[in-house]
Parts: structure tokens; C-alpha cells; sequence
């Protein structure tokens, strides 16, 4: 339970921040030069495809590992999974120096204000912030491996709410714009990521931090499952920045901030799906290991269970009172088309139940069943949303959302019936559930 406690801190802090940061900035700066800043920080997170999803297939490797007792194993396959990810973010420094100072002077034209120079710049600060941010990826699959998915999930929201503290500061005390808050975001980032590395040196001392250790053949072992990994957050990056884009192409930057405060308060209620579905991970892993199809079976049934009890209330909520909601915790800066919160509404119904199977599918190193097709229909959610934006305006962005993950539901289905549990494993599941649930309720009575 200790990770489902330290999951729950992180997601608070995680929306808390997103709340915060939406009024702050866009009262700060107006809506065009926040829209602005909203597109030139999709930057980090296409950079989140940067370790090729070497962090995430070591991690469920390790996990594996651990169960198994092979300890030396583990370090091998962390030593090997880190030298793929410095090789591959050195190369996108490069890569992105070159972008960033190439980029047409008739592209950065207009920036709200902005100075051609300064939007150089920027970019160049967010790109480095989403490198240096995925070097912290290796890290946590070290104190996940170890059991100690509370202890790493605790210091990531740390991280972020050390950064997001920072960046507020900036513009709201100090009256700062983007050029600055970038650099303060980077800062943040850099001061946790130091603290990580030493904590994890601390906690897991067994598990050796260098580079003496890598092996070639470990590493091309990874490529198979860290390919799939890097497939997810490419479909994320279209999904949730690329609709950005394509709706701020069509639509102007001042269409942008309508649909990203309507995305972000219904991602509040994405995170309360992934409470317990993000610490279940390892545990599904080992179980998976160990051949324990009951507990895997559980497990799947537990997920389904939080989307019901959290997610779809919410969406009720959000369908009908999203909009006051948005002005009021905007200040009047931002107004939301009722339509908009309605299409979002359902694509968080969709994705509540959709994505969470999806990590458990994650866990086994099987996501290669589907993270192709999350790819294909993310890619064609861009053409949809230039299209229903030239009509509906932000309301399509949300339409064109709404669809990708009503796709991805069916898919998940008839792919978690084929590797995670049957049908009547999830049966036979329910009443050893409720005889769980009767023993807790049990013993807190029996202790009040």
C-alpha cells in the first residue's frame, strides 16, 4: 500500500502543479504568448521518446530479475540500458542545437511579442529540460526494481513540484517570461535529478551506478522491447502535443488555450485511474514471473474497479460543470465551449479504461501488441483535428481525441482477453476480491 500512498502524493502534485500553472502563466502573459509557450513546450515532451524506451523495458527486466534472485543480472541490464540512453541523448543535443538555430526566421515571425532570438532560445532551454528529464527515467526503474516503486515515485513528484515551484516564482513574483521560465524549469530539473542519483546510490547500494558493468549483447536484447516502449510516448507527443499544433495551425494560437485547459483538468481524472494501476506494475511483473495467475487476474479486476469508482464520476462531473469550473479556476482568462468538455468527457471515459489495461500489458513486455497501432491512430488524430478544427474550432481538437481513444478501448479489449486474463479468471477473481475486501473491513472494525 506504501505505493499506492506515495502514487497518490505524486498525482496530487502532478495535477496540483497543472492547475496552478495554467491560471498563473496565462494571466501573466495573455493568451497569445501563452499559447505560444504552450506549443514550444511540446518540445520536451516529443523529447520523452529520447531513451527509445530502454528505461522502461530494463525496468520490467530487472523487475523480473529481482524476482528471480539474480541480483547481478539486474546491474547488468541497468548499466546496459543507461550507456543506450547517454549515447542517444548526447546525439539529440546535437541534433536539436542544430534545429533549433536552422529554423527559419519566417517561422518565428509574429511569435506574440516575442523576439525571434528569445523563441531560439526557449527552445533550445525545454529541449535540454526534456533530456535532462529522461536520465531520471533509468533511475526510478532502479528503485522499482528494488521495491521501492514509493520511494521513486515520491521523489518524481518532488521533482516536479520543486520545478513547477520554481517557474511560478519566477513569473508571478518576478514578473518573468518564457525565456526565464524555461531556464527555471531546467534548474529545478537538474537539482532533483542530482538528488536522485544520490538517493539511489543510498537505497539501493547493491545495484552499482557506472557504466563498467554494460554489456552489447544485454543492450541489443532491449532493442526489441524498448523499440515498442518508444512507441508510446511518440503517440502520446501526437496525441495530446500534436492536437496542439495542428489545432494552433488552423485555428490560431488563441484557440490553443481553450482546448489545453479543457485537456488538462480531465487528465485530473486520468490521474486518478493510474493510482493504483502505476504501483501495481512491478507487482504484476513479479506475478507474472512467478506464474501466479490469480493474482494476476486480481490485479487486471482492481484496475477495472478504480476506473469505475473514480474516473467515470468524474466525467459526469466534468461533462457538467467543466466550464464554470475553467472560468473560475482561470480568473476569466479562459472560456471553454460546452461541446469541448463534452467530447473530452468521453475521452477520458474511453481512456480510463483503455490505458491502464495498456500498462498492464506494458509490465510483461508485450506491448508491442499494440503500440504500432496507438501510433497509427494518434498520426491520423492530427489530420482529423486540422479537419474538425476548421468547423468546430477547439471542439475539434476534442472530437478528434475523443475517437483515438474510443479506437484504442476495442483494441485493448481484444488484446488484454489474449495475454493478460480470460474471461473466467476474471470471474473466478470477483469473489476472492470481495473476500479480501470483507477481511480488511473486518479488521478495522475489530481495531475501532
Amino acid at each position: 500500500m506504501s505505493g499506492v500512498g506515495a502514487n497518490i502524493v505524486d498525482k496530487l502534485i502532478v495535477s496540483g502543479t497543472q492547475l496552478l500553472l495554467v491560471p498563473v502563466l496565462a494571466n501573466a502573459w495573455g493568451l497569445h504568448l501563452y499559447g505560444l509557450w504552450v506549443m514550444m513546450f511540446t518540445a520536451p515532451s516529443f523529447l520523452a521518446m529520447g531513451d527509445f524506451g530502454f528505461a522502461q523495458a530494463a525496468g520490467t527486466k530487472m523487475t523480473m530479475a529481482v524476482a528471480r534472485g539474480e541480483h547481478e543480472e539486474a546491474v547488468n541490464i541497468f548499466q546496459s540500458a543507461w550507456v543506450a540512453i547517454l549515447t542517444s541523448s548526447a546525439g539529440l543535443v546535437a541534433l536539436a542545437a542544430l534545429l533549433v538555430w536552422l529554423l527559419p526566421e519566417s517561422l518565428l515571425q509574429g511569435g506574440a511579442g516575442m523576439a525571434a532570438g528569445d523563441i531560439r532560445s526557449t527552445l533550445f532551454l525545454l529541449i535540454l529540460y526534456g533530456i535532462a528529464a529522461i536520465q531520471g527515467s533509468i533511475f526510478f526503474a532502479g528503485f522499482r526494481c528494488a521495491g521501492l516503486f514509493a520511494v521513486g515515485a515520491f521523489w518524481n513528484a518532488l521533482i516536479i513540484l520543486v520545478e513547477s515551484s520554481a517557474v511560478i516564482a519566477v513569473v508571478w513574483l518576478g514578473g518573468a517570461g518564457p525565456l526565464t521560465a524555461a531556464a527555471a524549469f531546467l534548474g529545478g530539473r537538474l537539482v532533483g535529478l542530482a538528488g536522485q542519483f544520490l538517493l539511489l546510490r543510498q537505497r539501493v547500494p547493491w545495484l552499482r551506478v557506472g557504466l563498467t558493468r554494460a554489456r552489447w549483447e544485454e543492450t541489443r536484447r532491449l532493442f526489441a522491447p524498448a523499440g515498442a516502449v518508444m512507441l508510446v510516448p511518440i503517440a502520446q507527443a501526437l496525441s495530446l502535443q500534436g492536437t496542439a499544433l495542428a489545432l494552433g495551425a488552423v485555428a490560431g494560437e488563441a484557440a490553443v488555450p481553450a482546448f489545453t485547459a479543457a485537456r488538462t483538468l480531465s487528465r485530473v481524472g486520468m490521474q486518478m485511474c493510474w493510482l493504483l494501476n502505476t504501483p501495481l506494475m512491478p507487482e504484476f511483473t513479479a506475478a507474472s514471473a512467478r506464474k501466479d495467475r490469480g493474482a494476476m487476474a486480481t490485479m487486471v479486476l482492481a484496475t477495472l474497479a478504480m476506473t469505475v469508482l473514480l474516473v467515470l464520476p468524474y466525467a459526469g462531473i466534468f461533462a457538467l460543470l467543466g466550464q464554470e469550473a475553467i472560468l473560475l479556476w482561470t480568473g476569466g482568462a479562459i472560456h471553454a465551449p460546452e461541446p469541448l468538455l463534452l467530447a473530452m468527457a468521453g475521452s477520458m471515459v474511453f481512456g480510463g479504461f483503455w490505458y491502464p489495461v495498456s500498462n498492464l500489458i506494458l509490465a510483461l513486455n508485450r506491448h508491442a501488441s499494440y503500440t504500432f497501432y496507438y501510433v497509427l491512430f494518434a498520426a491520423l488524430s492530427l489530420p482529423a483535428t486540422y479537419l474538425l478544427a476548421e468547423r468546430f474550432g477547439a471542439t475539434g481538437a476534442g472530437l478528434a481525441m475523443m475517437t483515438m481513444d474510443a479506437a484504442m478501448l476495442v483494441l485493448i479489449v481484444l488484446i488484454a482477453r489474449r495475454l493478460l486474463v480470460s474471461g473466467d479468471e476474471l470471474r473466478r477473481a470477483v469473489p476472492l476480491a470481495r473476500k479480501r475486501l470483507a477481511e480488511l473491513f473486518t479488521r478495522k472494525v475489530a481495531k475501532t
